[in-house]
C-alpha cells in the first residue's frame, strides 16, 4: 500500500481539501503513474455534488491525467518506467467487442476498472 495525497470533498457541500489515502499495490496488468497534472471536468463536479446520486465520500475528483510511469506490472509490455503518459476519461475497454470496434468504448461489454 502507498500513501497518496489528493484533494477530496468529504460530503456534497464541502470544498476540495488536501486528503491522504492509501492506494493498493499494483497488480500484474497495472501501470503506476506519478500524476503531474489532472483535469477536473464538469462530470467530476456533478459527482462531487452528488447530483447524479451514488457518490461515495470522501471523493477525489479528476480522471484525465498526465504523469510519468513509476512502475509496471509483470504482464505490462507497452509502457516503460520514466515514460510520460496520458490517461483519458475512458480506460480498460476490451478493444474487441462490437461497441469497441465501432469506436464506442464507453459502452464496452467487457472492460471494467477496479481500484
Amino acid at each position: 500500500m502507498r500513501k497518496t495525497i489528493g484533494y477530496a470533498a468529504h460530503d456534497h457541500h464541502s470544498l476540495l481539501v488536501p486528503f491522504s489515502f492509501e492506494r493498493r499495490d499494483p497488480k500484474p496488468t497495472d501501470v503506476q503513474i506519478d500524476i503531474l497534472f489532472c483535469g477536473v471536468c464538469h462530470s467530476d463536479l456533478h459527482q462531487v455534488r452528488n447530483e447524479w446520486g451514488g457518490s461515495t465520500f470522501p471523493i477525489v475528483p479528476g480522471h484525465e491525467i498526465i504523469g510519468k510511469v513509476t512502475a509496471v506490472g509483470s504482464d505490462v509490455t507497452d509502457f516503460k518506467i520514466g515514460e510520460l503518459v496520458g490517461v483519458g476519461c475512458l480506460v480498460d475497454s476490451c478493444g474487441t467487442c462490437p461497441d469497441c470496434h465501432d469506436h464506442q468504448e464507453q459502452f464496452c461489454d467487457c472492460g471494467h476498472v477496479y481500484l
